[in-house]
This record gives structure tokens, sequence and C-alpha cells, in this order.
């Protein structure tokens, strides 16, 4: 769809192709120019507006090539001239200078009265100000239709341009705007989701090394944003002053982070004391740097700020070498890591030296560099944290959980239940508890038997926890007894089901290791909403049931109400209850062993099928 407007643009306009200016795309549309891009370096002040062209005939104007390096300096500006032809119609276009740190750039117009229109950018003045409010300085320009409309650039900046200026069509002006936009939204979405992360992880294992990573990923999204121009554009638009020095800001805050962390992260302090004061002097050396750039830019020189950057680049990866050919191979996992993110910082650089041609490619290029980077150094951080987490939350789970079954402990079931009866009654909802008795089993003495008790015990614990949904909690209350509260709201045929599901595991285990005995369960089952009843109350009723089920049941699965003899029911309840018998009743069948003992426990007195 790009191409084809493009192409479109291209006829109505009588597109060309020129050498003057660079292009976005490689297929993209431009104008031929009337006069070419021609340029000419003239000392800083001599030169204050177009006049000086415009009075005589302009003498050492130069052609401008794709190689061409703009000698602007502290000392000299540069200026250049170029015209647009005469069209039928009005048309609009744009220039973009690809330099976030140009000092200052300025386009000279013929205004309608004989004077000189002029649109400024760049970094000596406040985003607000510009021209045109973009991360880039950007010019619009407008063709004539009565003749040809002639334009002036002047460049001022402290070292050579390097940058070449492109004529953009509008359909490509949106275009960029548009896929900064996902760059950004890729960076907060990715940057954000690390940092919460790190702090998770800290939270969980109790390791300042995550603090740390999550300092650089803050410092890191940060120095990002602003090589993008999303700071000036953004968060400080109307200050100058932020506009120039916070790339340094940035840059010096993120080296401090990355230094400190290495130094945590890569036990240096214990195995290279030297190598650690040497990391510890390149942070407080890069957090001087930051504040003394945040009081004044021009404190340090601009060859110095790059030579410290440089140097504490180079220490922090040096170290990690060190360190790693040393013997200490997890620095090597580290240095993988940190080699991206050292990539991403040249992602600028490569735009500024001409390998990418595209700026939001380059941007997009050091985003994902940075994040894959951060990413690795996470993953490895948790991969190495994880014998600590699991000793640090080792004494809370022995203190909650049965080694045994892997359910929770008796202790649990007080707090849970009152707290469970009492969201139910405020809510007039419908929970309920399962109270389980395992039959025929008992601790013996012999080591064979003690064995295979404590596997079959570890089998009805998985049952269990399969059985219990995530906010459920299951309790092995004693030896052969186990509690499962059910959170509401539930209705009587779901808390039927779990019974049914645990039965019916149960059997298939037991057919499974060919021991028919080995997983005989009674099931008592409370059911309700909760209007004044107690835990014991609730826990009483229960165990009481699972007595008389002990001395004579007519089944396996049993409700409280229904414990004592039949009790009164609506019939929606007995519909439902036909369809649990019939179920349980089906399940029993298909099992010969808990059919033959059903009938030799009622000594042959009634049928062997379960009534509620």
């Amino acid at each position: 769809m790009r191409i084809f407007f493009l192409m479109l643009l291209g006829l109505v306009l009588r597109a060309g192709y020129t050498q003057d200016f660079g292009r976005l795309y490689g297929d993209s549309v431009t104008i031929t120019l009337a006069e070419p891009l021609r340029w000419v370096a003239v000392p800083k002040g001599t030169v204050a507006s177009p006049e000086a062209f415009t009075a005589a005939e302009p003498r050492g104007l130069q052609p401008y090539t794709a190689s061409t390096v703009l000698p602007t300096s502290d000392g000299q500006d540069v200026w250049a001239t170029f015209s647009l032809p005469a069209t039928e119609t009005l048309q609009t276009w744009f220039i973009r200078l690809p330099g976030q740190t140009l000092v200052k750039a300025s386009l000279f117009s013929p205004g309608p009265r004989g004077d000189w229109l002029v649109q400024a950018a760049g970094e000596a003045i406040a985003p607000a100000d510009w021209s045109l409010r973009t991360r880039v300085p950007s010019f619009e320009l407008q063709t004539r239709t009565d003749r040809v409309q002639t334009y002036y650039l002047r460049f001022e900046n402290r070292r050579a341009f390097t940058g070449r200026p492109m004529l953009l069509s509008p359909i490509e002006y949106v275009d960029g705007a548009s896929r900064v936009g996902v760059v950004i939204g890729l960076m907060w979405g990715m940057f954000s989701v690390l940092a919460m992360l790190s702090l998770a992880a800290f939270a969980l294992a109790r390791n300042r090394v995550f603090l740390w990573l999550g300092a650089v990923v803050v410092t890191l999204m940060f120095t990002q944003l602003v090589l993008i121009g999303y700071g000036g554009w953004r968060m400080w638009p109307g200050s100058a002053h932020l506009n120039q020095v916070m790339g340094w800001v940035s840059s010096a805050l993120s080296l401090a982070a990355g230094a400190w962390f290495c130094a945590q992260a890569s036990y240096a302090r214990s195995g290279h004391p030297r190598i650690y004061r040497l990391l510890a002097v390149v942070a407080a050396g890069s957090l001087l740097m930051a504040g003394l750039m945040a009081i004044d830019r021009d404190l340090i020189a601009r060859d110095l700020r790059n030579l410290w950057l440089a140097l504490a680049t180079l220490a922090i990866l040096g170290s990690l070498v060190w360190m790693s050919l040393r013997g200490q191979a997890w620095n090597l996992l580290l240095l993988l890591g940190t080699a991206p993110i050292a990539l991403a910082a040249l992602a600028r650089l490569s735009y500024n030296a001409g390998w990418v041609q595209n700026i939001e490619a380059a941007q997009v290029a050091g985003v994902l560099s940075a994040m894959f980077g951060l990413l690795w150094i996470f993953l490895v951080l948790a991969w190495r944290s994880r014998a600590a987490l699991f000793s640090s939350h080792r004494g809370t789970a022995l203190a909650t959980y049965d080694p045994a079954s892997g359910l929770m402990l008796p202790r649990v079931v007080e707090n849970r239940l009152a707290q469970m009866l009492l969201r139910a009654r405020r809510k007039r909802s419908e929970c309920g508890l399962l109270m389980l008795s395992w039959l025929d089993q008992a601790p013996s003495p012999d080591e064979l038997s003690d064995h295979k008790r404590s596997t079959a015990l570890s089998r009805i614990g998985e049952i269990l926890r399969r059985a219990a949904r995530d906010m459920d909690t299951v309790v092995r209350c004693d030896e052969n007894l186990f509690l499962m509260l059910i959170e509401g709201p539930v209705n009587r045929e779901a808390v039927s089901e779990v019974a049914t599901k645990i039965l019916a595991d149960c059997i298939r285990l037991s057919e499974k290791l060919d021991d028919p005995n080995a997983f005989n369960l009674h099931i008592a089952i409370w059911h309700d909403t909760p209007r004044k009843q107690t835990n014991p109350q609730v826990l009483g009723s229960l165990k009481t049931c699972l007595r008389r089920m002990a001395s004579g049941p007519k089944r396996y699965v049993q409700f409280v109400d229904a414990a004592g003899g039949t009790a009164s029911m609506p019939p929606e309840d007995s519909i439902r209850r036909e369809d649990l018998l019939a179920k349980i009743n089906a399940i029993e069948s298909s099992h010969p062993a808990l059919n033959d003992q059903q009938r030799s426990r009622l000594h042959g007195a009634g049928s062997g099928k379960a009534v509620l």
C-alpha cells in the first residue's frame, strides 16, 4: 500500500531522482531541484542572513555529494542553498536533518514582503519552540506556481556534521512518525515488564542483585528514550538546558548503574578486590560526571566526556572478560548479556556514520539489542538464584506443608475455614467441605510396608491436589484423615463432582497398582450456606458422619444431612442426588473389590447400592 501511494505521488509530482538529498527508502520519490544543493563554510558570526548571498554572486559554493562532511565547528558555520522548481500546483516537502545533537539548524525562505522567514531547530532551542514538533530537526518546504523557490540552510555545530539531509514527501514524513510511535510503545512495554520482573525476583529471592538489575533497566530505558527524542518531545519540551544535557546525564547514570551491578553480580569483592575497586571508581566517576553535567554542560569538555564514556564501557567489559579468563565462567554469562547492551549504544553511531540510512531502523535495533541483553542477564540471575530461592522458602514450606503428602498441615484449617465461612455468610453463597478417611491403612514397623504406605500417601496427595481448584485448600488433618475446603459460590452438583472424581481416580490407581485395598476412601460432604455454624460444629458433623459410615455404611460417599437418615429436600435436589447416585453406583459396580467389600461389611443385610 505504501509503495502504491508513493508511485501515485511520484506521477503527480513528476518525480525525479537527485543525488543532493538523502532518501528514507530505496524507492522513495523526490523532486528534481531547480538548483542543486551547494554549501560554503564561513567564519562564525560573519553572515547573519542570506542577504550576503543575494546581494552579490556567492563565491566558494561547493556541490553537496553523498560523501560530503560539513566542516562546522566552534569557529565557523556552514551555509547551504538550493532551489525548488515551479510546479503547476502547490506541493509540500519536508527536510529532515539526522542529527539530534546538532546545536542549531535554520531554514531561510523568502517572505511575502521581501523579508526572510526563519524556521529553527536544534538542541540549543527548547523543543516546544522548534518549527515542527519532531524528534530530529525538520523543516517544511513549499513550491510556488509562478517562480522558482530558493531556500538557505545554516548549520551551527561544535563538530563536523556528518548527517546527510533528507528530502521527504508528506507520506514518508508521516510514515516515519508512526514508526517512532511503534518504537516508543515497544520500549515502554518491554522495559517495564523487565523492571517489574526484577522487582518480583527480588521480593521472592531477597537478592539485592535484582534491585541493581532493575536500576540498570530503568536508567537504560530512560537513556534510550532520550536518544530517540522522546525526552525533549514529551518530558521537557520547554527546557533548552535539559534538551542539551540529559543525553549525557542519562548515559552517565546508565554506566554507573551498570558498573555497580557488575561489581555486585560478579563476586569481584571477594575474588578480585582490585577489579571491584575499579568498578566502584567507574560507578562513582559516572555519578560525578552526571551531577556536573546536570549543573553545566561546559564544565567538562566534550572530548573528555566522550573519552570517559568510552573508557568506562571498556573497563566494565574488560573486567568481565578478565574475571572470565581467570576461571570464573559465571562472569562469561554476564558478559554475553552486557555485549548487546554495549552494541545498543552504537545504534546512533551506526546511523551517523552512514551504515544505516533509516534512523527508525537504527533505533529499533538499539532497543531490541538492549532488551535482549537485559533479558539474558535476568534469566542468568534467575537461574543462579534458584537454589537460594528454594532455600529461603524451605522453612516456610516445612511449616505449612506436610512433606509426605504435599498437603497443608492441620494448623491452617482454623484460620482458613473461619475465613471461608465468613465470606460465604456475607455473600450468602454456598460453600463446601470434603472430609476423607483412608481405610485399612495404618503405620507399620515393617520397612517395606512403610515405604509402600509413603508412596500411596504421596499418590493420594496428588489426586487431591488435582481435584482441588487454585482457590481451594487441601489439608492432611491426621494420619488417615484429609480435609478439602471448597470456596463458594459452588453448587451441590459441583461438590459431588469433586468427590466422584477423587473416588474414580483412586479406583483407577488401585487397578494400576493391582492392589484393590490400597486406596479405599470414605468421603463425607458438607454443603450449605453458612448461618451460625462455627468451625467445631462443621468439623464435628463431618467426623460424626465418617464414624457412622465406618460402622456400617451403605455407600462410600455421604452428605452430612443424610448421615443419620433421609433428610427432606426440594424436588430439584432429589433429581441431582439421583444423578450422583447413578454415577457412584456405576463406579462401585465397575470395581469388584469395592463391591465385594461393601457386601461383606453389610453381612448380607440389604443391597450394596448407595442411597442418600
